[in-house]
């Protein structure tokens, strides 16, 4: 299987109202606990929100792009 790594945001995937129906404190679902940056490995084909195996979350889009660029440039970026 091929996996793809994209760069994702906290409202834009709609998980802010996601942990507000489900109950969650403010502080989670307004901005992640001030980790509203994003990078999602996901399978290439896939775009639901079951094809999504790893998430990881960064305080500002500058330290979530440097770590994207990083793992593009170390052929994290697409696993095969």
């Amino acid at each position: 299987m091929k996996y793809k790594m994209i760069k994702v945001h906290w409202e834009t995937e709609e998980l802010d109202r996601k942990y507000k129906d489900n109950g969650y404190p403010k502080k989670v679902w307004k901005d992640n606990e001030g980790m509203p940056f994003g990078i999602y490995t996901i399978e290439i084909g896939e775009d639901d929100f079951e094809s999504i195996l790893d998430a990881e979350w960064f305080c500002t889009e500058e330290e979530r792009d440097f770590a994207f660029k990083k793992y593009v440039n170390t052929d994290r970026g697409v696993l095969v």
